[in-house]
């Protein structure tokens, strides 16, 4: 089961398509214009021979935006991915990859693969944001780069990536915070940390939603392998529904909602969500955009969903 594109521009990602125009994101506030400034070195400016790492672009969603070092922990208190550490950006039409990464998070497999994918090194680094476009930040650092003590090594199934804790934030100057995918609760950054590789391995925040990649393609950028599932119609047996959600507790799961005509006081049109397995008989989920878990029954699921994946 294939969740096709369709479409420029989706609000929330990939698995829904609503028009809005142009840059194919939702409209926010525009952020100031490069300012010229005399290049400097900033204090503890790390020498050349540090490691050198490049800032992917941002999506082209008309924030002001700026990039700072994060130095949150890669892990929450437990030590390991928790679903509840993905917080899908408003700014960032990508919703099949938090979907997909909360419910990797969720499940044991799911969360031993995450590990594998990502580890941290010790040691002063740079992040150069000088090719970026003249517009892209509202304040550029001098000397056009930034410098952290850290960066991760992320082996995506389409190459090794590395990539700095520097990330875009708000246009902020006191308490700014990341703009594209947080954690919501212990600022655990392993989440937006893999986002930011795939967006180097895409070659920009933009081509998220740019890049036309179906909920399928990414799962296989993430996995490694095409993910298994099938389409919801209104014959779906409902056994067929509950027994797969029940199966999300040990296997990776998602569900992608209809384009149209759901019920939105619940459900967001066109969107993903992770499967977190049956409750009280009903079908457990996640939003990623809303942080958000409730429970649906599986006729309300066949009612409001297209499809179900999950991991092969």
């Amino acid at each position: 089961m294939t969740i096709p594109y369709r479409g420029t521009a989706r609000v929330p990602g990939p698995l829904g398509v609503l028009s809005n125009g142009g840059s194919g994101h939702t409209p926010g506030p525009i952020g100031t214009l490069w300012q010229k400034k005399t290049p400097q070195n900033p204090p503890n400016q790390v020498k050349a021979s540090g490691k050198r790492t490049v800032m992917p672009g941002p999506a082209n969603d008309n924030t002001g935006k700026n990039v700072h070092a994060i130095t949150w922990p890669l892990y929450g208190s437990k030590k390991t991915p928790i679903h509840t550490d993905v917080k899908q950006s408003p700014h960032l039409a990508n919703c099949p990859v938090a979907s997909i990464l909360a419910a990797l998070a969720f499940t044991q497999n799911g969360r031993t693969l995450l590990q594998a994918m990502v580890s941290e090194t010790q040691t002063a680094t740079i992040t150069d944001v000088s090719g970026l476009d003249a517009d892209a930040l509202a304040s550029p650092p001098a000397g056009g780069q930034v410098t952290s003590a850290r960066y991760f090594t992320v082996k995506l199934p389409g190459g090794t990536r590395e990539v700095s804790d520097v990330l875009y934030t708000t246009d902020h100057d006191k308490g700014w915070s990341p703009i594209y995918m947080t954690d919501p609760h212990e600022g655990a950054i392993w989440s937006a940390v893999i986002e930011k590789a795939l967006a180097v391995q895409l070659g920009s925040y933009e081509q998220f939603d740019a890049s036309n990649l179906s909920a399928n393609d990414f799962w296989e950028k993430l996995v490694g392998k095409k993910p298994g599932g099938f389409a919801i119609t209104k014959d779906t047996d409902l056994n067929q529904i509950l027994k797969t959600a029940k199966a999300a507790t040990g296997t990776a799961t998602i569900g992608a909602s209809k384009d149209s005509g759901t019920d939105t006081r619940i459900i967001t049109e066109f969107h993903g969500f992770a499967v977190l397995g049956v409750e009280s008989g009903k079908v457990k989920l996640y939003d990623p955009a809303k942080t958000k878990t409730f429970s649906i029954t599986a006729q309300e699921f066949r009612q409001n969903f297209q499809a179900i994946l999950f991991q092969n």
